[in-house]
């Protein structure tokens, strides 16, 4: 995926998630704690696809010799 629409779906998630719970509980604290939360769990699935892509990789090359 190119880095350009990696970071628009990104953002797209972040704010999205953003307006969703000022919606619904217009609280800009809530939203906020949410955002920051969901910026990282968004990240800790992104390193464990690298990671994941690195462990398959290897295994692969395993196999191949």
């Amino acid at each position: 995926m190119p880095f350009r629409l990696f970071h628009r779906v990104l953002w797209l998630a972040l704010c999205s998630n953003a307006l969703t719970v000022y919606f619904a509980s217009h609280s800009i604290r809530l939203v906020v704690v949410t955002t920051l939360a969901c910026s990282l769990l968004l990240q800790l699935a992104y390193f464990a696809s690298v990671l994941f892509l690195i462990w398959r990789s290897s295994r692969a090359g395993q196999y191949c010799a």
